[in-house]
């Protein structure tokens, strides 16, 4: 969200859209195989206000059996579980707001790993056991960074332990394996732009 604007969808890298994984076996054959979940239901579970019937990454990282991890919606289907509810209030505000969810298009909802590692490397495809299953996959989604070199607008990407980062994405040089560690989080984005003349 931070480094697009706008919501990424659940695609095949080539930028067609598909459905994501739901109660399906991914990375079969690596120490993250198993049945993940990875579309939202923001219903309440039943005796609860606060807990979901499906929210968040569930297991499925670091070597660990997947499961759970529901995280992103079809939000152009208003049958899809907690769709309704939210269109109809984005629509009832004194300036009503359009979601402009395409029919199709599995919007990310909570916060994955980035598609790919500080080096370049694919991190939707990496079957290590230190990686999580719970990563989007390359997205053809505009960012920030295209919007601004269209404008020939220079930027820099700025994240704590960025170098310590790049050549060991795992983090095991730093304490406890993958993202346990904290010691560069992947998700954070501060940019700085210059204006070329």
């Amino acid at each position: 969200m931070i480094g697009h604007g706008d919501a990424i969808w659940f695609s095949d890298g080539a930028g067609n859209a598909l459905a994501p994984p739901h109660n399906a076996q991914v990375a079969a054959g690596t120490a993250n195989a198993g049945v993940v979940d990875e579309v939202e239901n923001p219903n309440a579970a039943a005796g609860t206000n606060n807990w979901y019937s499906q929210d968040g990454y569930g297991a499925g990282s670091f070597g660990s059996p997947s499961s759970g991890g529901g995280s992103y919606s079809n939000c152009a289907d208003p049958t899809q579980p907690g769709v309704a509810g939210i269109v109809q209030y984005l629509q009832n505000l004194p300036r009503p707001i359009d979601p402009h969810c395409e029919v199709g298009h599995y919007y990310l909802l909570n916060n994955y790993n980035p598609g790919y590692f500080g080096n370049g490397n694919n991190a939707y495809t990496d079957t290590s056991a230190n990686n999580t299953v719970f990563t989007i996959p390359p997205s053809s989604v505009r960012s920030i960074g295209d919007s601004l070199l269209e404008k020939n607008i220079s930027w820099k990407y700025y994240g704590d332990q960025w170098n310590n980062y790049v050549p060991d994405p795992y983090q095991l040089n730093y304490g406890a394996v993958g993202a346990a560690s904290d010691e560069y989080c992947t998700s954070a984005i501060r940019f700085s732009t210059t204006r070329r003349s």
